[in-house]
Order: C-alpha cells, then structure tokens, then sequence
C-alpha cells in the first residue's frame, strides 16, 4: 500500500458523500481510503454507512465528538500505507492534488505540506487568513524556520514519521502539534501550490478564530519536545484489518 488517505468528518451530511466520491475516482490501486466519523449528528453516520459499504471504504465510528486529531489517530491506527495524508470531508480541497503532492514527495521532499491558494472574497475570510499567518510566525520564532500555512488539511507525511512523532492533541491545534514536532525532529517540510475553495462558518466550518489562542498554546507547548529515535521508513504492506473494522462497525 503506497497512500492512506484518513478522512476525519464530523457532521458533514451535506459533503461527506461528495468528497469520499471524488476521493475514490482520483485514488490509484494502491491507494487506501480511512474515514473516521467523529460522533456525528446530523445524519453523516447512516450516509457513511451506506456509501462505505457500496464503495469499499473502511470507516471508524467514534462514540462522541473527541477532536479532529483524535479522529486522525484512530485513522492512523489502521493506516498500512507509505504515505499518510488527511483529507477534510467538506469540499474545501481538491482531492486531484494530491497526486501532485505524491509527485512532489517523490523527487526526494520527505514531508510537503499543500499551502492553499484561493479566493479570499467571503465574508471573514481575511480574519481566519491573519490568524493563521500570526500562527505561523510564531512558530518561526519558537522553532526558527518558517512553514507558510501550518493550518493546512493537506499534509503528505511518511507513516512512520507521523507514528514517531506520538501525537497528543485532540482537536485542531495537532496542526501546530505535527509542525512543531517535525521542525523539533530536523525535517524538511516542503511546500507546492494548491487550491482551496473556502467556506463560512455559516456553510458548517469548524475552525473558528479562537484556533488561534489553542494554537498558540500548542507551539508553547511543543517548543521543547526531543524526538525518540525513529524506526527505519518502510513501506508498509496491504492489510484486509481496515476492511474488517469497518464491517464490524456496520453491525
């Protein structure tokens, strides 16, 4: 397996069954597709039910609402593929790039993050750009290198790297978690283009300005993390386990 792709939703009954369609028409063979319902209440656990089922998708149902990165790490427990990368279930990012991503990864870029490029004429958009921008600067000075859009859903990570870095946070500020810790384990993180179809928080956005506290937070946090030396990249090997848990969570 070369790709897991871990699709954490929390109720996004409106998208979710668009996003893992689009997923699944630009997805190789060896590609595998994870989605990790995060407690949803708006209908989003029977639509998966019935989708992930149709199109062979594994899927995780959480009991309550834990946090996206919580949800990230139940996706990451079943993950067989080389590559990790995260995709939101709301239609924000286009699932076509991340073969672009893959090819970039692929010229040497251990770790490429997409830094997202789009309109920013809605309502508020502005607010929620400066807020990660004084993220990212702050994570210039805590850890002195500087990562465009830290923020970003598409994150192309080797597994073992990701599994190394023993993630403890639970909601959005992983974001902040992931960067810190591979900034603090001497990573590249290397960054292409890609683009981005924002939503108000009117459309069911989560990320809401109060992120940028918790991130600050976080990057306090993590300032002073020391890696654990890492097991030696490998590339994993097919499994029929996220196959398996995902039937059993349909009974």
């Amino acid at each position: 397996m070369n790709v897991s792709i871990i699709v954490p939703v929390y109720n996004e009954a409106k998208t979710v069954e668009r996003v893992l369609m689009e997923l699944v028409a630009v997805a190789s063979n060896d590609w595998e597709i994870i989605v990790v319902d995060d407690g949803s209440t708006d209908g989003t656990r029977s639509i998966l039910q019935t989708v992930c089922q149709e199109i062979g998708v594994a899927v995780v149902f959480r009991d309550h609402n834990g946090g996206k990165t919580a949800a990230v790490k139940d996706g990451l427990e079943l993950a067989c593929g080389r590559w990790v990368i995260f995709q939101d279930a709301d239609l924000e990012y286009d699932p076509r790039d991340i073969h672009r991503l893959l090819a970039h990864a692929e010229t040497g870029h251990r770790v490429v993050y997409g830094k997202r490029r789009g309109s920013w004429h809605r309502p508020n958009r502005w607010v929620f750009a400066l807020g990660v921008l004084g993220v990212d600067l702050s994570i210039l000075l805590l850890f002195g290198r500087f990562v465009r859009d830290h923020a970003t859903c598409y994150k192309l990570i080797p597994r073992s790297v990701l599994t190394s870095l023993q993630l403890r946070s639970v909601g959005f500020e992983g974001c902040v978690e992931i960067t810190a810790k591979l900034m603090r384990s001497g990573i590249p993180i290397s960054q292409i283009p890609i683009g981005y179809t924002p939503r108000a928080m009117s459309d069911g956005k989560k990320l809401t300005p109060a992120y940028g506290f918790r991130a600050l937070g976080a990057a306090l946090r993590w300032r002073n993390w020391r890696p654990c030396p890492s097991p030696a990249e490998h590339t994993g090997s097919s499994s029929t386990l996220p196959a398996k848990r995902a039937n059993s969570a349909l009974n």
